[in-house]
């Protein structure tokens, strides 16, 4: 084993022994998935990237997505209540309530697809153009929200979801909630809240908004309609017994469930009889546990269960890679002896597809049953020890390191779409440390960062995954790697939903004084940058970054300013309309031009706004300005004076005046404003 790994091998054991205290056990009988199907194909799996940006369309409510809700949205009744009757309102009569009411709040179960209803009024609302946009509770696990600080824009409608947890939310909410929709009817704008009654009840229910209640739609409509919308006719099946039992039983996230399974059966077997096609919908939506229970009390032999777990994790890959993959899975588990077992005595690969019912498919094993692979990891989730998951995941994970071929990353797909799907799944987040072993690596790091983005986006353990990225960007003897990818997490799509949360993290790996993770975090806040909403909140939290002592935290800030100052929005200018961030800035660059020491940073930026101050007349008056600040704050002006001044006639030598008359300008201008604001001269 390499130094490199031995390191990996280290960590990964130091964030086991946070993730793994103890066994798991529980019994994975129709186990609940939102959005987690892909249409199409003979196996459902979960691809990160899809997951990505089904969170992105989902939460921005990109025009896609809402036109895709209500192509597929089973008929609903909306009920204004008030104190002594209601009224029932249609979808069109709903929808212009919300648009002449500052705030409307939304009622009903959880599960119910009460946000489905929401966003079904907001479009019908926002046919004259509004903007629509949801607001994410972006704050840490364990503080109740309180919508401290909430978007408001000119135009805009929100839609704001409450959590289920009663205990999730302040118990003035509501009054804060009415005071933000007052606020927002003077710029045109509106709000749509969505809670269950218990949550709305918890947050202080105010009685000034108008209520409506949406009661849970039919369930065998929302599947008639989602098939549809795949062109699928899912009548026949809908009809049968068998599946309204389980409607009987089954809320609005199941039935969405159901609907992909029932989708992609009929895909596959669109020859077979409706008897068939019930008894394979059944078996995959309650993940085949009664199949797999009976499958594994049978005294099969130790190579077919290896078999049948090598081909849940390889789907899709050539037979002959998957029966290779049996004796490294064998050994590592201990249930094989560290020879290969690949003699003739042994059970060959027709025998072994024919026990586990997979067939060979465009030269890919694949199982006969619908999501029978996903189904075989959930079942052993629940069925095996902490230490067999541990030891399961370390092995897949190792797999694509022994290549170094184009299959390589077709292999890690396989992987990590399999460990996203049983994390989402089981709701455990545990097997997400084993990505650790991948960290560094240029070929495999896009996967890690994909699949923590899509589980931290989750509706199902986003929570959970967020609040693992704060404890890892916190542990001391975390590696480079691992930190760097952190930083590429929380700057890509996560940051601009959960822009908060990410910069916490940020701002807790920034102190290391690693080089490495410092140009990772150059990188990560340019990223941000790039979103002109993050451009405020980024220097009040640079601006924090340079408040320690010089190195660590403040080194890497003022490398990170430096950066953004290159950028096309200067920072100082960004704060110009903002009296607190700008004078935050203003004590902050005072405390930088207080060192003795000139460092390369100091200069990068100093030489920066002078560079903006070429732009245009108003940038200069603002540089000017704000350099004027700088001199004026508190004890030590003219020391700052001095060096400012230095600084300049470096950026503008006199020699070179006649070449650069733009440069003589500014410098000239800066000079003499500095000089009156000299607290020795206006002393005198």
């Amino acid at each position: 084993m390499s130094l490199e790994e031995t390191v990996a091998l280290t960590e990964d054991e130091r964030l086991e022994e946070d993730l793994y205290p103890e066994a798991v056990s529980g019994i994975n009988v129709g186990q609940v998935v939102a959005g987690g199907t892909v249409h199409g194909g003979v196996h459902q799996t979960f691809v990160e990237n899809k997951l990505i940006n089904e969170a992105t369309r989902r939460h921005h409510l990109l025009r896609a997505y809402v036109e895709q809700v209500v192509q597929s949205l089973a008929p609903r009744s909306y009920r204004l209540a008030s104190q002594d009757q209601g009224l029932t309102l249609d979808r069109a009569a709903a929808a212009r309530l919300v648009g002449d009411q500052p705030w409307v709040v939304m009622l009903g179960p959880a599960n119910s697809g009460l946000r489905t209803a929401a966003v079904a009024l907001l479009y019908e609302s926002s046919q004259a153009g509004r903007r629509l946009e949801e607001i994410l509770i972006d704050e840490e696990r364990g503080r109740p929200f309180a919508a401290m600080e909430l978007p408001a824009e000119r135009g805009v409608t929100y839609l704001l979801c409450l959590p289920h947890q009663r205990e999730r939310v302040s118990p003035d909410l509501g009054g804060r909630l009415q005071a933000h929709a007052a606020n927002l009817a003077t710029l045109g704008a509106n709000l749509v809240v969505v809670a269950t009654p218990a949550v709305w009840a918890a947050a202080g229910s105010v009685g000034t908004a108008p209520i409506v209640q949406v009661p849970p739609p039919n369930l065998a409509e929302v599947i008639r309609r989602e098939c549809a919308v795949h062109a699928v006719d899912a009548s026949p099946i809908i009809g049968n017994p068998a599946i309204g039992d389980l409607l009987t039983r089954a809320t609005v996230v199941d039935a969405m469930r159901l609907s992909g399974i029932i989708v992609t059966a009929l895909r596959n077997h669109p020859e077979q009889d409706v008897t068939k096609l019930v008894e394979e919908v059944c078996g995959a939506y309650g993940d085949w546990d009664d199949v797999l229970a009976n499958w594994f009390s049978v005294a099969r032999s130790v190579r077919h269960r290896l078999f049948l777990v090598a081909a849940a994790l390889l789907e899709g890959e050539p037979p002959a890679e998957v029966l290779d993959a049996v004796n490294s899975l064998g050994q590592t588990l201990g249930d094989l002896p560290s020879a290969r077992s690949d003699g003739l005595a042994e059970t060959g690969l027709r025998a072994l597809m024919s026990e586990i019912k997979a067939e060979v498919v465009d030269g890919g094993l694949r199982f006969e049953r619908a999501n029978y692979g996903a189904a075989v990891l959930t079942f052993l989730h629940g069925d095996r020890s902490a230490w067999f998951h541990k030891t399961l995941w370390e092995w897949a994970m190792d797999l694509p390191l022994r290549r170094n071929d184009h299959r390589q990353t077709r292999l890690a797909e396989r992987i990590v779409g399999s460990l996203v799907a049983i994390v989402l799944r089981t709701r455990d987040t545990r097997p997400l440390v084993w990505l650790n072993r991948w960290a560094g690596r240029p070929n495999l790091q896009p996967h890690v960062v994909q699949a923590l983005t899509a589980t931290a986006m989750s509706d199902e353990v986003g929570a959970d995954v967020r609040s693992l990225l704060y404890r890892w960007s916190r542990l001391e003897r975390a590696s480079d790697q691992s930190l760097c990818t952190i930083a590429e997490v929380c700057s890509g799509e996560l940051a601009r939903l959960y822009p908060r949360v990410s910069l916490t993290r940020l701002s807790h790996i920034a102190h290391r004084d690693s080089p490495v993770v410092r140009n990772a975090l150059v990188t990560a806040v340019s990223r941000l940058w790039e979103v002109p909403r993050l451009r405020p909140r980024i220097v009040e939290v640079l601006t924090n970054w340079s408040e320690g002592e010089p190195g660590g935290r403040t080194e890497t800030a003022w490398t990170v300013f430096a950066a953004l100052a290159r950028s096309e929005a200067h920072p100082v200018l960004v704060t110009w309309h903002d009296e607190s961030l700008r004078g935050g800035l203003v004590a902050a660059v005072a405390r930088l031009f207080d060192q003795s020491e000139v460092d390369e940073a100091r200069t990068e930026f100093g030489e920066s706004l002078l560079d903006a101050a070429l732009w245009s007349e108003v940038n200069r008056i603002r540089i000017v300005e704000f350099l004027g600040d700088v001199v004026r704050r508190g004890d030590g002006g003219t020391r700052r004076l001095v060096r400012l001044s230095k600084l300049t006639f470096a950026w503008q030598s006199v020699d070179r005046d006649v070449t650069s008359p733009d440069r003589r300008d500014v410098r000239d201008h800066v000079v003499e404003s500095l000089h009156q604001v000299d607290p020795l001269t206006i002393g005198a």
